[in-house]
């Protein structure tokens, strides 16, 4: 079962003694640990009780975006990479690509043949 986090109210006051006594280098992965919070709200939390200035506060919302920005754009290419080779015996003329002649063009059954549109799902 998942770690219950506290009430924002209530982790706010338990971060202020709990930042007094850090020592640590990476206070925002501690913070997330602690609290059991993700990057963003530890982010805020430790704006709010002044451990971050404006800077830095904007600074690592910038790199946070561009981090889930990135592991986005990671797993649409994963997805589309599946995609592709669960479909590999089709294109864009052929439904399903039989095999290849010696010169390297493929053969099979057409969306033409088969009454369908390229990519179109069978019902």
């Amino acid at each position: 079962m998942p770690k219950q986090t506290l009430s924002k109210k209530n982790r706010l006051s338990k971060g202020r003694a709990w930042v007094a006594k850090y020592d640590g280098q990476h206070i925002v992965k501690g913070y997330r640990k602690h609290f059991g919070v993700d990057r963003l709200t530890a982010i805020n939390d430790l704006h709010i009780l002044g451990v971050l200035d404006d800077a830095a506060h904007q600074k690592l919302l910038e790199q946070e975006a561009a981090r889930v920005e990135l592991v986005r754009r990671q797993r649409a290419e994963k997805k589309a990479a599946e995609w592709t080779e669960l479909h590999k015996d089709q294109n864009d003329r052929f439904y399903y690509i039989v095999g290849y002649t010696s010169g390297g063009a493929p053969y099979g059954v057409t969306w033409d043949e088969m009454g369908l549109e390229p990519w179109e799902e069978i019902e």
